[in-house]
């Protein structure tokens, strides 16, 4: 729903990779009401395993009250608030205290990759690995997928995880 800037409402702010804490603590310091649900994952790397909170949404940060825009687009890592034809995005209190709602569970909270039609795909596992295609529809919630082939100019529907997919950008 755009409803343009608005004090009661939240938007959501696109930011450069690995600048959403930081852009989020600056919010915060202008007093202005944001949220970054975050999630604990464990990372490895050579020598060791650490745990780390990193952002639920990467590259987003949720913003309620949107008085200062121009003061909020100067803040370092900001791109832009999320909009359409111009017109800044609005997100609903209802699905703000939903992603709260979920994160505060603690529970293991994933991120699943969104699948839409035309995105360029290629298995990743099982008999058909390494094929590629682009994905015309998902037959049903849970893990069938028509997938055009361009190569042999044919289109299969096979049964396949969504998790046997890998986005091709």
């Amino acid at each position: 729903m755009n409803q343009g800037y608005s004090k009661s409402k939240w938007h959501v702010l696109y930011t450069r990779p690995k600048f959403e804490k930081q852009i989020s603590q600056t919010i915060a310091e202008m007093q202005i009401e944001n949220y970054l649900p975050l999630v604990t994952v464990f990372r490895r790397w050579s020598d060791r395993i650490k745990k780390i909170e990193e952002p639920l949404f990467s590259g987003y940060v949720f913003v309620k009250k949107a008085s200062k825009v121009v003061d909020l687009l100067q803040i370092p890592g900001v791109v832009r608030f999320v909009s359409t034809a111009g017109v800044p995005d609005v997100i609903s209190e209802e699905e703000i205290n939903k992603i709260k709602l979920v994160s505060s569970e603690g529970k293991d909270i994933q991120k699943e990759d969104f699948y839409s039609a035309g995105d360029q795909v290629m298995v990743t596992r099982g008999a058909f690995t390494g094929i590629k295609g682009t994905l015309i529809r998902s037959i049903n919630q849970e893990s069938r997928f028509l997938i055009r082939l361009p190569l042999l100019k044919q289109a299969i529907s096979i049964e396949i995880a969504a998790s046997d997919l890998v986005k091709i950008h």
